[in-house]
């Protein structure tokens, strides 16, 4: 880790095939760069976009369709950067 790098855990690339899903189980969209702290969700609508609200505490299932592989976290969204939604893993 560089002396720039503020990051506590590496990224790790996830298969294109990662989905989100909030607890209602409504597609979210596509999960990308996991890491310890939380991940990307590139939102798959515009209604989905809107369900992520910078500070919103959701509960959501990240999926790999044609798998019977599936998690579900508690996060807190933080941040927006240009298309991709950032989510940290938070506790109940």
């Amino acid at each position: 880790m560089t002396t720039n790098d503020k990051r506590q855990f590496p990224r790790l690339t996830i298969p294109e095939h990662a989905v989100a899903f909030d607890s209602q189980g409504h597609e979210l969209g596509r999960v990308s760069q996991a890491g310890g702290g939380g991940f990307l969700i590139f939102p798959i609508s515009p209604q989905a976009s809107e369900q992520l609200i910078v500070g919103r505490r959701m509960r959501i299932t990240i999926s790999e369709p044609g798998s019977n592989a599936s998690n579900t976290v508690d996060v807190e969204v933080r941040y927006r950067e240009g298309e991709a939604v950032g989510v940290q893993f938070v506790t109940r």
